[in-house]
């Protein structure tokens, strides 16, 4: 019997092929209907593993279930493996390298070069399981799936008349407040999203999930504790892309982050604090503005001739002229 029900009222369907057993429980809400139809989709599985004609799709499909559904980035992979659907659609295992070369040369100046990478290692992934431990490839073809060389990182800093204009030209009212937010306190899209009544208490911003995994504090300054009075935004993370965009072209959110890590060395914040206040869990990241903080050093190094009169140069020069004849 292929198909029975438990005493806990759950749905087991079971299939036995080429003395291979696959089993698997249903949902307790699951029914007879649905019982048969994951029964229907093992028996395919199993035939078309056995043909050497498992689709990319289906790879896919079992690698975001069994790997993936428990990763803290569970919901960025999955936006990238499903960006695929169109390019795997009806195309096997065997052919992941071509489907690969295709959505290279399709997406190459439409999309970053770090985008079409992410991309390509979904692709990458599922071949190398699919050799190493699902036994549905019959050689390493993961290797041959070349990357493109990573865009260098991006640096956009907005000056504050830029940030002016950005804000004016942002409509909506709740993206203008989280744009405010994110260039004074270097908040990153999502975590804007998700910030509630809960998270500010006073002047002080408390982040318990991050990108990282640690807890954040990002201190408040008064003339943007107004933007939090009124929490969530009620505004997609998308959305706040897209208005950005719109309101400055050539600007992305995420360089709101970036301005905010340069108006902190502009007041003389350490580098060190810089990133503990953006949440860098690794101090090389935080190094990519040491180039702003050597900035701040020449210009205040050159105070230090502002001191002196003209008239004290020119007699230091005569005399050297004196000396020298």
């Amino acid at each position: 019997m292929s198909i029975w029900k438990d005493r806990a009222g759950r749905y087991h369907v079971s299939i036995q092929r080429g003395g291979k057993r696959i089993h698997r429980i249903c949902p307790i809400t699951a029914t007879w209907r649905d019982a048969k139809r994951k029964e229907s989709e093992l028996i395919q599985r199993f035939e078309s593993v056995s043909t050497g004609k498992v689709l990319i799709a289906d790879a896919i499909q079992h690698w975001l279930k069994t790997e993936v559904a428990h990763q803290k980035a569970r919901i960025s992979t999955e936006g990238n493996a499903y960006a695929l659907a169109d390019w795997v659609e009806g195309e096997t295992l065997q052919d992941v390298v071509a489907v690969a070369e295709r959505y290279k040369r399709d997406n190459r100046g439409l999309l970053t070069g770090s985008t079409i990478n992410r991309r390509l290692a979904v692709l990458r992934r599922v071949a190398n399981l699919a050799y190493k431990r699902w036994g549905w490839l019959k050689e390493p073809i993961a290797s041959k799936i070349e990357l493109l060389p990573e865009n260098p990182a991006r640096e956009r800093y907005l000056t504050r008349s830029e940030l002016a204009r950005l804000l004016l030209g942002i409509q909506l009212r709740a993206a203008r407040r989280a744009a405010l937010v994110a260039a004074f306190t270097g908040l990153r899209r999502g975590e804007l999203a998700q910030l509630r009544p809960v998270n500010i208490q006073g002047d002080l911003i408390y982040l318990r999930t991050t990108k990282n995994g640690k807890p954040r504090i990002i201190p408040v300054v008064h003339h943007v504790r107004f933007a939090l009075r009124n929490l969530p935004f009620g505004v997609h993370a998308d959305t706040l892309t897209h208005v950005v965009q719109r309101a400055l072209p050539g600007v992305r959110f995420h360089d709101l982050r970036h301005t905010a890590a340069s108006l902190l060395i502009q007041a003389g914040v350490d580098l060190y604090r810089v990133g503990a206040i953006l949440g860098h869990s690794d101090t090389r990241t935080t190094k990519r503005y040491t180039h702003l903080a050597v900035a701040d050093l020449r210009t205040a190094i050159a105070t230090l001739g502002r001191g002196f009169a003209p008239t004290d140069t020119q007699a230091d020069s005569s005399k050297d002229k004196q000396q020298a004849a």
